[in-house]
């Protein structure tokens, strides 16, 4: 082995438990030891660094993500790749780059490939995810462009997106009331795709009828949904009451109030749900910026929104401008532990994803993908696949 390295703390955190004074060893770009300073031999010639009242833990997996400063993965490579070295100041380690168009998948191929050929400069590209064209217009009033680049579930279509993927594309939004949707849903599982409800106006009894299809993932729970009512349950009731269901939240106390993130994690667990961050927006000043589809935004305090829109009407938000961090800290501000919010952004993606058997905690043999944060979750340094990315 070489270069090897030992990470030493009061606090490791392996994606399940909290391990005191704790260390973990890697070398070759994979973790060689993880457990307590007292009964873990490091290495002689090891690279000892001691993090001291600081806490490390895995590296976070976003698995909802768009883009940075307005610049969309969906558009170029070049998008992509900075995309990926952006995020790590967030503490992701390993993301899927979140599209809709067939570009948008090759993107993501071709940079996972050239990160495999030239090393990692940033985040760890895990296939792809796309929200959209499948989707469900929002039909909002007089904004027509929202939804102009949606198209019919088709199998042929999609058919076009995973060969462009070559195979890579990790998940599917679809909106279940759209003619077709149910045929395309079981075509996408049988390639081993998780398919995932976003975007529909549908109720309860559809998506009962969706998940017996195949569809076992909510996209941003509780955003661009039917809502939860004591007569009209809707998704969100199905959703949460369901435990074959996965689902994503964007923890960012804007896009989903603080009470109805806890009501989803009483609901549905620790394990069954990904801290998101829908993220387009980060890095940028107060202003209006025009996504490529036309549509003008506005970004104040934290927040995008469709110009002009008004802040109690549903579906004009458009993306976050929060880093994933953010979330495990809102999660643990609400008075869970730390190791659960981790949980939630770490090993809880990684299952739903199928990418824990190589990354999402620190275990024996999986991937060196590490993060290492002050007892505020802002972020010291990030690691992917042993190399350190980032470091404030």
């Amino acid at each position: 082995m070489s270069n090897i390295r030992a990470l030493k703390s009061k606090q490791v955190i392996d994606g399940y438990r909290t391990i005191h004074d704790g260390v973990v060893v890697y070398a070759d770009g994979k973790i060689q030891a993880v457990g307590a300073q007292k009964t873990t031999p490091i290495p002689e010639g090891a690279e000892v660094v001691d993090y001291g009242d600081n806490v490390i833990s895995p590296g976070f997996i976003d698995i909802h993500i768009h883009g940075y400063k307005g610049l969309r993965a969906n558009s170029s490579l070049e998008n992509t790749m900075g995309l990926a070295e952006f995020i790590t100041q967030g503490g992701t380690t390993s993301f899927l780059p979140t599209v809709d168009s067939v570009p948008g998948v090759r993107y993501a191929y071709e940079g996972a490939e050239l990160q495999k050929k030239e090393g990692y400069k940033g985040a760890a590209i895990r296939g792809s995810h796309m929200e959209g064209p499948f989707l469900s217009p929002k039909n909002l009033p007089g904004r027509p462009e929202a939804d102009s680049s949606l198209l019919p579930p088709s199998i042929e279509l999609f058919d076009e997106f995973w060969e462009a993927s070559h195979g890579q594309i990790k998940m599917v939004d679809i909106g279940i009331d759209r003619p077709g949707a149910f045929e395309l849903t079981r075509h996408m599982r049988d390639l081993g795709i998780v398919v995932s409800i976003a975007h529909s106006k549908s109720g309860y009894d559809l998506m009962m009828e969706a998940m017996e299809h195949g569809v076992t993932h909510a996209t941003h729970l509780y955003n661009v949904m039917t809502g939860l009512h004591h007569r009209r349950p809707g998704i969100t009731g199905a959703c949460l009451t369901n435990d074959m269901i996965d689902c994503e939240l964007i923890c960012d106390t804007l896009h989903v109030h603080p009470a109805a993130m806890e009501i989803a994690i009483r609901c549905k667990g620790y394990d069954r749900i990904a801290i998101i961050t829908d993220l387009t927006m980060a890095g940028l000043p107060d202003g209006e910026y025009v996504r490529p589809d036309g549509v003008v935004l506005e970004v104040k305090g934290g927040v995008s929104r469709m110009k002009g829109a008004d802040p109690n009407q549903d579906n004009t938000m458009s993306g976050s401008c929060f880093l994933q961090n953010v979330g495990v800290r809102k999660v643990h501000e609400l008075g869970h532990p730390l190791h659960a919010a981790v949980r939630m952004a770490t090993i809880s993606p990684a299952r739903m994803m199928g990418l824990d058997k190589v990354t999402g905690s620190l275990e024996v043999g999986k991937d060196a993908d590490i993060v290492v944060f002050d007892p505020d979750v802002n972020i010291l340094e990030t690691i992917v696949k042993g190399t350190t990315v980032y470091q404030k």
